[in-house]
């Protein structure tokens, strides 16, 4: 992952998080940070903050106990970080779009993420939002035409790979754009299936398609309701069994209480969830270290330990 694509993952994080988050939390919960050892991540983050501080981003800290002074904890308030609504029209959006060529050159639909827009609230509702952050379309220069779909309300056509490795034509009603667990996603009504889907832009293979057809979105759509953790995402879920030793199964039993529990040998808890992004289940188990298991199915399990084994084997040299 580049280190640009991890700036922003902290950025959408700490915006998105209803609460400050902890530096433990942050390693365990946003992609990009799962270094080897905790001074590798404590170097990779403090010079994280520091990167966004000199941008501009509003990193502030917080304490997470009401009766304590000590500050542990991190977050963007939106008040600071957001411009001003500005409540543009779309002859002026356009404008800007034209502008913004003009200073950056012309891309691959350089309107993409126009100046930093936000894409979590399409101006149709609640008029366009200008961000302070880092330039997103060098990353994922797939938003720019995904936001101009959104935006006027235009069917796209595009090729999708799931998290299994299976890959299909899909044709999509693209209702909103979100930026989830590190990822960003594009939630709508897939005109295959007649069902609401989301799909991980980064999946998504380049060359996707503006169609003529245009699309109204349901007035009480709330694209978040769709978008559950990140391993759930994924077109094919499966049951899996994640096992929390005693020391650990607190956060279990405190955040994993309507899925299905079982008590397991030495006081540890064992958890049925649905998963559809196993890459994603893998990379959240290791940010607990050696307290969470997976136990099935055995193809994940075995792709963890196949994940672990480098490290293992330097450990053990």
């Amino acid at each position: 992952m580049h280190r640009i694509e991890r700036l922003i993952n902290l950025i959408a994080a700490l915006l998105d998080s209803p609460r400050p988050m902890s530096a433990e939390e942050i390693r365990r919960r946003i992609a990009g940070y799962d270094q080897p050892t905790d001074e590798a991540f404590r170097r990779a983050f403090e010079r994280d903050k520091e990167s966004l501080r000199a941008m501009g981003v509003p990193i502030e800290m917080r304490s997470t106990d009401a009766f304590s002074e000590q500050m542990d904890a991190y977050t963007i308030p939106r008040h600071r970080y957001y411009l001003p609504q500005l409540d543009l029209e779309d002859d002026e959006v356009a404008a800007l779009r034209i502008a913004s060529e003009i200073l950056l050159g012309p891309g691959e639909r350089a309107g993409a993420a126009l100046l930093k827009l936000s894409l979590d609230s399409p101006p149709t509702q609640a008029g366009t939002r200008l961000v302070w952050g880092a330039d997103l379309a060098a990353e994922q220069p797939l938003l720019a035409v995904l936001y101009e779909a959104v935006t006027q309300g235009r069917v796209v056509s595009f090729d999708y790979t799931t998290a299994t490795g299976a890959g299909a034509r899909r044709i999509l009603e693209p209702y909103r754009l979100l930026h989830r667990h590190g990822h960003w996603y594009v939630v709508g009504r897939d005109r295959q299936r007649d069902a609401i889907r989301a799909f991980r832009v980064s999946r998504i293979k380049p060359k996707v398609a503006l169609l003529e057809d245009g699309f109204e979105v349901p007035e009480d759509f709330d694209a978040s309701t769709h978008l559950g953790e990140a391993w759930e995402m994924g077109e094919d879920t499966q049951p899996a069994v994640v096992r929390f030793d005693a020391g650990m199964r607190w956060w279990a039993e405190q955040n994993l209480a309507s899925s299905p529990l079982r008590e397991s040998g030495d006081g540890a808890l064992e958890v049925e969830m649905p998963v559809g992004n196993p890459d994603a289940l893998i990379s959240w188990v290791i940010g607990f270290g050696g307290a969470v298991q997976v136990v099935a199915p055995e193809a994940v399990r075995v792709r963890l330990l196949d994940h672990l084994a480098p490290f293992l084997e330097d450990r053990q040299a």
